[in-house]
């Protein structure tokens, strides 16, 4: 059973219903898989999904312990990571539940899944890496990647993707546009993979183009853009420099990465629109206003930053 349920912003999210472990398998769009039930007992499977033009996007719950024989589309790429805290094996290798599961299109590879097991899934395509090449100094991925699991991610990036995933594939969805919310994902999918790979030498650009790289970013993060998501991606292109080129200009001017950056902006703009505050708007309005998607993370950032909450701030533009 198919269903095709419209969320809160123009992407169709579409929930397909499965009873039969081979039905879960072939439901999958630019897979080729085989799946193999292990345990005894009737299959319950579901699978919440939204096709980008550039990026797949998923949730696949099983109940019963599995054997899946997989390959994405040539080209593209697959992340996995479990939503449920269980872990899996891929091809014969014990996984962590925190790890972020990784294979290139066109090879086939093995997982071991175990009864009641959920898990989230990005498949980049190809036509994301064609189009994303120029902003580079090399290639994306490197050709010799072979990885099943991507290295050296903090935990709070799981639970970023974790957070957002979950309110992107629920039937209220978000405010935000299609186009917004699958450009929100590249961005953070690209940010990911080159967390896990080895930086390239980059010639670092003089001081004088440092200079105006950061001029042209504060110039363009106007407070009208900086309450719409923001990708690095998007940057790069508004300044005209490759994203290896635009992280090192952060790194030594400013000691944090641009989305770091962005970040402290925003949560500064809350802040005075808190304590400036003109119209009876919630917190969890202003920080959504201002590129905030998940509330609590916000509280947290926000305590960070501040040592106070937003609620704290709120009580003293009315005293």
């Amino acid at each position: 059973m198919v269903t095709n349920t419209q969320t809160n912003g123009d992407s169709l999210l579409c929930t397909i219903h499965s009873n039969d472990a081979n039905h879960q398998a072939a439901n999958l769009v630019n897979w080729q898989q085989e799946f193999d039930q292990l345990s005894k007992g009737r299959f319950v499977g579901q699978i919440n999904e939204i096709n980008f033009s550039n990026i797949h996007v998923f949730r696949e719950d099983t109940n019963q312990e599995l054997r899946q024989q997989c390959r994405v589309e040539e080209g593209g790429l697959w992340i996995g990571f479990s939503s449920n805290q269980k872990s899996c094996r891929i091809n014969n290798q014990t996984t962590r539940h925190s790890q972020f599961l990784c294979r290139p299109g066109s090879l086939d590879f093995e997982l071991l899944t175990p009864e009641h097991f959920s898990i989230y899934g990005l498949v980049l395509h190809k036509s994301l890496f064609s189009q994303l090449e120029q902003q580079q100094d090399g290639p994306i991925i490197s050709q010799s990647f072979d990885s099943l699991w991507l290295d050296n991610i903090p935990a709070s990036t799981l639970q970023t993707f974790q957070q957002y995933l979950s309110q992107l594939l629920q039937t209220e969805g978000s405010r935000w546009s299609s186009n917004t919310q699958a450009l929100i994902l590249e961005d953070a999918a690209l940010n990911l993979l080159s967390q896990a790979q080895k930086p390239a030498l980059v010639s670092a650009p003089a001081l004088h183009q440092r200079q105006r790289i950061m001029q042209r970013v504060k110039t363009y993060l106007t407070e009208s853009r900086l309450k719409n998501p923001i990708t690095v991606s998007e940057l790069c292109a508004a300044v005209h420099v490759s994203r290896r080129t635009l992280q090192y200009t952060f790194s030594q001017c400013c000691d944090m990465t641009p989305k770091q950056y962005i970040q402290i902006i925003r949560l500064n703009q809350v802040r005075r629109a808190l304590l400036h505050c003109q119209h009876q708007q919630t917190i969890a309005e202003v920080a959504f206003d201002y590129g905030f998607f998940h509330l609590g993370q916000f509280c947290r950032d926000y305590k960070r930053l501040f040592c106070e909450t937003p609620s704290e701030t709120r009580r003293r533009e009315f005293t």
